[in-house]
């Protein structure tokens, strides 16, 4: 029996093109969360919130004669999720632990869309409360590694800019006022990192100098 409704190789190659203009998926691993203050430690989040803008609940309007109608909710800002941390010998997570509540418990932090130096996107949150779970010993894990938890509240405001591969501000993309001073500094931090990746400096002294112009 012919189909009524066939799948035509012209459709499929329609799809195809249209399917190309929207881009490459993203890759769930390609993102990274950098706290200020602590730069180095962006390399050992295992997962984090991705941010993206939203508004609040609607709210209910009752109308007379038993209509029900919507008022949309106003945008929200305070958003919460939960961080997995990977734990080293060293103690790292302690380390940022003490470094939070030295900071009476909130620090600023940037999401990427891919690295520091190569991205597609970059989210600015703000009033980042970090908290901690204790990570949990078991003899029977010998093939994982231990993760703490943190569960994270922040303020976002939405994205300041679209930012190229190349680290330069697309043009008329800026979509905030008042945020020139966050894309100089991110500009200032991919600078940096391709100049110093450019004269073969290790990936120590790379992460230094990163880490020294935030804050």
């Amino acid at each position: 029996m012919r189909q009524v409704n066939p799948v035509l190789l012209n459709q499929l190659r329609a799809d195809y093109l249209a399917i190309q203009q929207l881009g490459s998926p993203l890759l769930s691993c390609k993102g990274m969360l950098v706290p200020r203050g602590m730069e180095d430690f962006r390399f050992l989040f295992k997962s984090c919130p991705r941010p993206i803008v939203s508004n609040e609940d609607p709210a209910e309007v009752q109308y007379a004669g038993g209509f029900t109608g919507i008022a949309a909710g106003v945008p929200k800002t305070h958003y919460t999720g939960n961080l997995q941390m990977l734990v080293t010998e060293a103690g790292h997570d302690q380390i940022f632990a003490d470094y939070i509540v030295a900071n009476a418990g909130m620090i600023d932090c940037d999401y990427y869309d891919g690295r520091v130096d190569s991205y597609t996107r970059a989210y600015s949150l703000e009033n980042c409360a970090i908290r901690f779970e204790m990570a949990e010993f078991d003899s029977d894990s010998r093939s994982q590694v231990m993760t703490v938890s943190c569960p994270i509240d922040f303020n976002y405001f939405g994205n300041f800019a679209d930012i190229g591969t190349n680290g330069t501000v697309m043009p008329g993309h800026l979509q905030i006022a008042g945020v020139e001073g966050l894309v100089n500094r991110v500009q200032k931090v991919i600078n940096t990192a391709q100049a110093a990746t450019n004269i073969g400096r290790n990936i120590g002294s790379v992460a230094r100098q990163i880490g020294s112009l935030f804050g």
